[in-house]
């Protein structure tokens, strides 16, 4: 949870320090833009500006009356000032400027509109102004281009607001025209549809059936009346057969008196009948007669059908009869002739009673049609005077307030356009260093190592000028990049404490970052405190101890482990008392399975009994594995960084990997730190620490005895990858091991 604190918080402290380490670009990207703004004010062109005044005016509610109506309001169309200052700046103005400029008698300015456009800038002032300026570098055509815009504008302004009506005009006499067309033409449709179907009065329907209606009565009369008719001869024609074929004797004959009655019966049923058509069920007329064929049916039918008597055929009576059969059977046919034409009629009077009614709804409908086109037209007819009325009446909206009558220089202050841009160039290089910084994912101080990796920090080794063979602490002992490793020996000291160590592995991310010189010096300084301490080669690579303290490269551990000669015979004395080395030996061909076989792991607990401390030098942890191997075999391991070298993941990884080995990581060295980059409190501890020492130092030098310190250090330099890598001599010299 301290880590994840740590990596958020960012104080002023810390862009401080950034704008420090990166002062150099930053003050570079601030003088570059200085320059460039001085160049751009010595080169810019004279130019000339002009301006002109514009007041607008709100359009207010405008009434009509039409004839009949009532007042009738209608709000313009509202425009925003900064619309109307945007329309002032619009190409529609420019070319009518262009025009107007083109125009005139005197002073005839030939432009573009695009030349004037690219010239012209309008802004509002609420609330009711705006502001034209013209800038050019002919002082006639600014003046020129600002006052026709002007105008320009006032001109489109009024246009605009009298657009909305001219429009709606041309609309409604468009639409007059349409319409009034539409209704000439339903009405000579209806016309022609009256003269073809013969119909003048709109009520030629309802005669039509009057018609029918009385057709139809007189049919139900008279067929009640051939019903009559055929009954009576029916009576007859059976009369005249009985008595033709009675003979001239006595026998059973119809009853006269009852056929009398019977024929009475007839009649009387025949005049129900027709009082049925006429009156209603409840009428005296139809209850009387039906009273008189309820006595006349008793009468019937207490005479008995037939008497006796002689027969002796009445021939007046027979021609009685038969001239009333020749009477019924002529009524009975007039009336079937009657029912004929009644029947034909009907047929004819209902389909031109439904024909009539079709078309007097058809010519309705037309009629319905024509009324709502003459409403139409005259809606249309009403409104094309109103806004004919209303275009007229309608004002301008904008006028020109003030004029341009003359156009000033514009100069560019040289001074002014410097700082401005100077300043403008110094907050871009600040906020690039910024992000250059937030974009670095290199190791560059302590408090990187603090928040970015989950490890200890156990010292920095300030950057050295000076170009050394040795070990720095033997060539320059009195310089704070010996003072440093001191500082650093202490600090492991302090590490180790509680939980005391004998074996170290000291290995590095990856290579050139002076893992091996790390190494060297801290054996010099534990050497000096008056621990033993031996030095081993175990990069199996690329040694470079023996290079460092100027002795043998064989025999070394190579040695050892393949049973050649002794531990105490490989170890070699240097210059510093309890200080001893034990080169790599002849180079193997498999160094990673030699240092991971069992005689690594004899040859380390051997080797422990020789010193106090035993450092191991290995090879970049990333790229092999052998730093993966020792680290699991022997106590703990420091890992060295290089600032402004090694990045944040490649550290992390160093670590991860050395974790997952079940190794122990003591801490990390920063290596070849730039104190004068690094930060105000390094560099004053650094400067402060130099000048201190710089006499006794000086007086050194004189004696003879030491190497003079070099002078405080202003620009960043490293010790090449060469000190780290063997030479062809010493590849030579590693032979494989057999």
């Amino acid at each position: 949870m301290e880590t994840s604190q740590q990596q958020n918080t960012f104080d002023a402290r810390d862009y401080l320090q950034v704008i420090r380490k990166r002062k150099w670009f930053i003050l570079v990207v601030a003088l570059t833009a200085a320059v460039l703004g001085g160049i751009y004010a010595v080169t810019y062109p004279k130019r000339y500006r002009a301006t002109a005044w514009v007041v607008v005016y709100t359009q207010p509610e405008t009434f009509f009356w039409g004839p009949g109506q009532q007042s009738r309001g209608q709000r313009s169309r509202q425009m925003s000032l900064d619309t109307q200052a945007a329309l002032a700046e619009s190409n529609e103005v420019a070319r009518a400027a262009a025009e107007r400029l083109e125009s005139r008698t005197a002073h005839q300015i030939i432009a573009s509109a695009v030349e004037i456009a690219d010239s012209i800038t309008a802004r509002a002032f609420p609330p009711d102004r705006i502001r034209i300026q013209a800038i050019h570098k002919s002082e006639l055509h600014t003046v020129g281009f600002v006052n026709a815009t002007a105008d320009s504008f006032v001109d489109l302004s009024a246009e605009y607001w009298r657009a909305e009506d001219s429009a709606a005009v041309q609309f409604l006499e468009k639409q007059l025209l349409s319409t009034e067309g539409e209704l000439q033409k339903a009405l000579e449709d209806k016309q022609t549809k009256q003269r073809q179907w013969g119909i003048v009065s709109p009520d030629a329907s309802q005669t039509a059936a009057g018609m029918l209606r009385t057709y139809e009565s007189s049919l139900e009369e008279a067929q009640t009346n051939l019903a009559a008719t055929e009954s009576v001869s029916t009576a007859l024609e059976q009369q005249l057969a009985e008595l033709h074929n009675s003979p001239i004797s006595e026998q059973p004959v119809t009853n006269p008196y009852r056929t009398s009655l019977e024929a009475q019966l007839g009649t009387a049923r025949m005049t129900l009948a027709q009082l049925q058509t006429r009156f209603v069920p409840d009428h005296p007329a139809i209850q009387q007669a039906k009273l008189q064929i309820e006595e006349l049916s008793k009468q019937i039918a207490e005479e008995p059908e037939f008497v006796r008597q002689k027969q002796v055929v009445d021939q007046a009576r027979l021609d009685e009869l038969s001239q009333q059969l020749a009477t019924n059977r002529m009524q009975a046919a007039s009336l079937r002739a009657r029912i004929s034409v009644l029947l034909s009629l009907i047929t004819k009077t209902r389909s031109k009673a439904m024909s009539l009614t079709e078309k007097q709804n058809l010519l309705q409908q037309d009629q319905y049609e024509v009324g709502l086109h003459e409403q139409t037209y005259e809606a249309l007819l009403q409104e094309l005077q109103n806004r004919r009325l209303q275009k007229a009446a309608k004002p301008g909206t904008a006028d020109v307030l003030d004029r341009a009558l003359r156009a000033t220089p514009m100069e560019v202050n040289v001074f002014r356009s410097i700082l401005f841009t100077g300043m403008l160039g110094l907050v871009a290089g600040i906020a690039f260093a910024l992000l250059m910084d937030v974009l670095d994912t290199a190791i560059h101080t302590p408090d990187d190592i603090v928040q970015h990796t989950e490890v200890d920090f156990l010292g920095v080794i300030p950057l050295s000028e000076s170009e050394r063979t040795g070990p720095l602490t033997l060539e320059a002992p009195r310089s704070p990049p010996a003072e440093a490793y001191r500082t650093l020996r202490s600090n492991i000291n302090f590490a180790t404490l509680d939980n005391p160590v004998r074996t170290f592995l000291v290995t590095s991310a990856g290579s050139g970052e002076g893992k091996s010189r790390v190494l060297a010096n801290l054996g010099v300084v534990f050497a000096q405190a008056g621990q033993s301490v031996i030095l081993v080669d175990s990069d199996l690579r690329r040694p470079i101890l023996h290079r460092l303290f100027d002795v043998d490269s064989t025999p070394g551990l190579t040695s050892v482990l393949m049973g050649e000669i002794t531990v105490q015979d490989a170890l070699q004395q240097t210059q510093t008392e309890n200080l001893r080395v034990m080169t790599s030996g002849p180079l193997p061909p498999n160094p990673t399975e030699l240092l991971d076989s069992r005689r690594m792991d004899d040859f380390i607990a051997e080797v422990a009994g020789h010193a106090d401390m035993i450092f191991f030098d290995c090879p970049p942890s990333i790229m092999l594995a052998d730093s993966m191997v020792l680290s699991a075999k022997l106590d703990t391991s420091i890992l060295v960084a290089e600032s402004g070298h090694v990045t944040r993941e490649a550290l992390n990884e160093t670590v991860r990997l050395i974790d997952r080995a079940r190794g122990d990581i003591l801490g990390v060295v920063l290596n070849k730190m730039d104190i004068s980059r690094a930060g105000y409190h390094y560099y004053y501890y650094y400067y402060y620490y130099y000048e201190q020492q710089r006499p006794t130092e000086e007086a050194s030098d004189i004696d003879g005895s030491t190497d003079r310190v070099p002078t405080l250090p202003t620009t960043q330099s490293s010790e090449p990858d060469e000190q780290d890598r063997p030479t062809e001599a010493d590849t030579d010299q590693g032979n494989s091991v057999h």
